[in-house]
This record gives structure tokens, sequence and C-alpha cells, in this order.
């Protein structure tokens, strides 16, 4: 149970580190790329500036380079005339790609490489007698940013790793004196119920002489002594649960043969009115002692809080699982109950005294003993009133 805990609060630890680099991670790449690219698209609108001065000035144009594909150094400029599809250079000197284009700035793919190229037009006297054409490859910023991304995965991987390693350390220390005191708890538990049985036991056969001269006195001092023994019994069931020590003996049996002499245990105890009906036979691998123990927990729950009636079915839930339900259509309890009513002392009804709420430890101890074989226990409203109780066993 600790190891879990520590396992969670170290994954949860990891998992806010993740969020809150994948967040940083984002942002980061985000104004990086947004900077390089407003970069980029400066050192164009530069290059064709200077070039649209120089036209304008009169001047001559400089030699573009003769290359077909962009180049990651350099930017390449061109000049065309209105209306013409010939630069003003030696075509074989202008790249075919860079040509002016609709949009003020393009974004291309020419062999494999993102290239962008920007358009601006020369104008004298108010009439357009140029445009020219700036373009560059994109390589060198695509190329930083995978760096980048790079760098920040393979660091976030090692900080993840360094954060999981702390977090299940610190996990270990904060759940240490945790597991201490619910170890000593546990112990103690153990140790008191294991102690208590044997004085118990000399209690009971020095009544049992008692009822022989005032049987009334006898009978009532009996009653608490099973009691105490009872409870006894279950408390060191359950510290042998949370320790793992349970032995449970898993064989096939007749879960309907089961089902049946509880409900004639409990007819005869609680003076329950109950009907059964299931698959006949069922054989399902589990432990026929502790399945007893499991219902008839769940029958004398049945007799106290139910109003003595109850539905109880059996059957097969899909390949995997054999499926016994106990419905009682008594007054039920609130949905947020049903989860509490497994834990240790806990009453639906705190005003109930121990004559009519019991001690609380039934079903507890069924669940333990449920879980134990790989099953699973659930209660829920039963439609029309009352309270459904379903035990779930494994097939394999």
């Amino acid at each position: 149970m600790f190891r879990s805990l520590r396992v969670r609060l170290a994954l949860s630890h990891a998992f806010v580190m993740l969020v809150i680099l994948t967040i940083l991670g984002g942002l980061v790449l985000l104004l990086l790329a947004r900077n390089l690219d407003r970069g980029a698209t400066d050192q164009l609108a530069a290059e064709a500036g200077a070039q649209v001065e120089r036209i304008q000035e009169g001047g001559a144009f400089a030699p573009t380079i003769d290359v077909d594909v962009p180049s990651a150094s350099a930017v390449q400029v061109a000049v065309y005339r209105p209306g013409e599809q010939v630069p003003v250079a030696e075509p074989k000197e202008t790249p075919s790609w860079l040509r002016p284009y609709p949009d003020r700035i393009a974004d291309l793919e020419i062999a494999g490489e993102k290239v962008r190229v920007l358009t601006l037009p020369a104008v004298i006297d108010g009439k357009t007698v140029a445009w020219v054409s700036a373009g560059r490859s994109l390589e060198p910023e695509e190329a930083l940013i995978r760096r980048v991304r790079s760098l920040f995965l393979w660091g976030s991987v090692a900080a993840l790793a360094a954060t999981l390693l702390a977090g299940w350390w610190w996990a270990g220390r904060a759940v240490r004196p945790v597991e201490k005191s619910y170890e000593a708890q546990a112990g103690f538990a153990a140790d008191a119920s294991h102690e208590l049985r044997t004085p118990l036991a000399f209690i009971r056969a020095g009544v049992e002489t008692l009822t022989q001269h005032d049987p009334s006195l006898g009978a009532d001092v009996l009653s608490e002594v099973d009691y105490l023994t009872g409870l006894s019994q279950r408390l060191l069931q359950l510290a042998r649960a949370d320790r793992g020590q349970l032995q449970l003996d898993r064989t096939p049996i007749d879960l309907a043969a089961t089902c049946r002499s509880a409900v004639h245990r409990s007819s005869v105890a609680h003076g329950n009115h109950l009907s059964s009906h299931g698959a006949d036979p069922l054989i399902v691998p589990a432990d026929r002692i502790a399945l007893e123990a499991v219902l008839d927990a769940v029958l004398e729950n049945v007799a106290r809080h139910g109003g003595g009636e109850a539905d109880i079915h059996w059957d097969l839930d899909g390949a995997h699982e054999a499926v016994v339900t106990i419905e009682d259509h008594g007054p039920g309890m609130p949905t947020e109950a049903h989860h509490r009513a497994f834990e240790r002392f806990f009453r639906a009804d705190p005003s109930r005294t121990r004559d009519t709420g019991g001690a609380g430890l039934g079903l507890a101890l069924a669940r333990a003993l449920v879980e134990a074989q790989r099953g699973r226990m659930w209660l829920e409203a039963t439609p029309g009133g009352g309270v459904t109780a379903s035990i779930a066993l494994p097939l394999s």
C-alpha cells in the first residue's frame, strides 16, 4: 500500500515537472521561431530595400548568384520590369524561383529546403518602374530550431529522470513515518487480538460453569464474551490482511452450494427470509471458509439493516468472473456511504448502538477476504430501496 503511495507521489512530481517543461519548452520554441522568422524577413527587406534605392538613384544592378538552389548563407536579389517575365540581369544568372510573387512575402520549398521571397516595388515619380525580389533559404533557422528542440527533448528527459528519482526519495522520507505508525498500529491490533484469545477462552469456560448456577446472568456474560471473541478474531484477520499474511487456499468449489449453505445458516441464526437462485453447479476457484465468512458478514448486515429479507443470485459475468449479488430491500444508506461502509468501525447511522449497528468490522473484513482472492466487492443502491452487495471472483 505504501509502496504504491510512494510511486504515485513520485509520478505526480514527475508529471508536474513534465507539464512545466512542456509549457516552458513550447513558449521558448515559439518565441525563438518568431524571432528567427522576423529576422529572416528583416534581412530580405533590407537587401530588397537597398536595391530599390539604387534603382531609384539610377545606379547599376549588382549581379546575382548563378545557382538554382537557394543559398543558405546569402540573400539573392533579382529585378524585373513591370509586365516582364525575364529579369533585368542575364536569365541564367537568376534562379528560377527568384521572381515577383502576388504576395509581398512568399514561402516556397525548393530542393527540399524552405525558401522565402520578398518582393518590393521600385517607384519613381509615382510610377512603378521595377519589381525587386529578394530571396534566401530558411534552412539555417530550421536547423537551429531542430537543434534547440533536440537539446530541449534530451534535457527534459534528464530533468524528468532526476525529478522522478528525487520525488521517489522525498516521497520515501515523507511516507516512512506514516508507514511506521501504520505498521505499529497493525502490530498492536494483531498482538492485542492474539493475546485476548486465551483470556477470553478462560473467561468463557468460567462463565459456562456460572451458567449452571445462574442461567440468566451466565447467558448475558456469554453473549459479551462471544462478542469480544468475534471482535478479536476479526481484528486479527484484518491485521493479517494489512500485512499480506492471510493464508487462503483457493481450490475449485461449488459457488451455488456455498451460497445455499450461507442462506441456511443465516435463516437459522437470524431468521432472515431469503430467496436464492443461480447457475447450479457453478465451480470457481476460491477459499471456501473465507467465502463463507464473507457471505455470513453480508447476510448479518441484511439481518441488522436490511429488514431481514434479501434476494441472492449467483452466475457468470462474462468469461472471467463469477458474481454473487445480495439485494436487500431495507431502508438503504446514502450513496456517499457505499464506499465508506468498508471502513473499519464505520456506521452509516452514528446514533446506532452496538446491538443495532454492530462493531463496524464485518464488511471491512469481508472485502479484505475477497481482495485476498483477487476478487472485488462493492455496494450500490437497490432499485426501489435498499442496498445491493456484489462479490466478483475471478475464474482463473
